[in-house]
């Protein structure tokens, strides 16, 4: 699967505070991270597997998985105070990072 676009498709992210003047003690890092799929896994396997968590857990795909509204059991996340379901997402969702293939550049 060829096309005119490229061959992969880059996701960049940052956690932490790109501030020199007021460091976080708690997280005193800043990161910007790049995440490369070839994009015949990407639309193949990637997108399947993560609509399939998306709907499995939330009945529809319009969550966006944010690591702190995750680990902070926000809005739509929730249903995570449940230990039991909890335990069953974070697995499911490791297992589909585990799965796709992907590079990381991080700095």
């Amino acid at each position: 699967m060829s096309t005119p676009f490229g061959d992969y498709v880059v996701y960049v992210d940052e956690s932490g505070d790109h501030s020199l003047v007021s460091i976080d003690r708690e997280y005193p890092v800043f990161v910007l991270a790049f995440c490369i799929f070839h994009v015949p896994h990407y639309v193949r396997r990637v997108i399947p597997a993560v609509e399939d968590l998306k709907f499995r857990y939330f009945g529809h795909d319009m969550v966006v998985l944010h690591e702190h509204e995750i680990r902070k059991e926000k809005a739509p996340f929730q249903i995570l105070r449940d230990s039991q379901l909890r335990c069953d997402f974070l697995a499911d969702l490791t297992r589909v990072i585990v799965e796709a293939r992907f590079g990381v550049v991080a700095s």
